[in-house]
């Protein structure tokens, strides 16, 4: 029998976005959110620090681009543009593909499992990779 580990990183974070989501009542009208961001990132090799990924990585790409910004002036998040409204859901799908590409880009491969985007003490959505069998 051979035993297999594997290591598991979560990390959470705040931003700061506004947005505005068509056909959605009230949030149509363009409102702003501190998003919960969290994420979960898995793996077997660490890198040269001993790390998965240095999550202040994934923290700041994503702060230095979206921080304090209006979600909908981004291509992603505008239908004109062929992205899609910014919906939580949405939004961590975006995040999702964020992070993944960071992954993707490291020797040691690791892996996002779940990103999820809380958006107030109520609401939150989660995107993750369902593992194939």
């Amino acid at each position: 029998m051979c035993n297999q580990y594997i290591y598991t990183l979560t990390k959470h974070f705040w931003i700061s976005c506004a947005h505005k989501v068509a056909g959605a009542g009230k949030c149509e009208r363009l409102h702003g959110h501190n998003y919960k961001v969290i994420f979960c990132i898995t793996g077997s090799v660490l890198d040269e620090k001993d790390m998965l990924i240095d999550f202040r990585e994934v923290k700041h790409h994503l702060e230095k681009k979206y921080d304090h910004y209006v979600l909908n002036d981004f291509d992603e998040f505008n239908k004109v543009k062929g992205g899609y409204e910014p919906s939580t859901e949405r939004v961590s799908q975006v995040f999702f593909e964020i992070i993944e590409s960071l992954c993707n880009a490291k020797s040691n491969q690791p892996r996002v499992k779940w990103v999820e985007v809380q958006e107030t003490n109520e609401a939150s959505a989660r995107y993750e990779k369902l593992e194939r069998r």
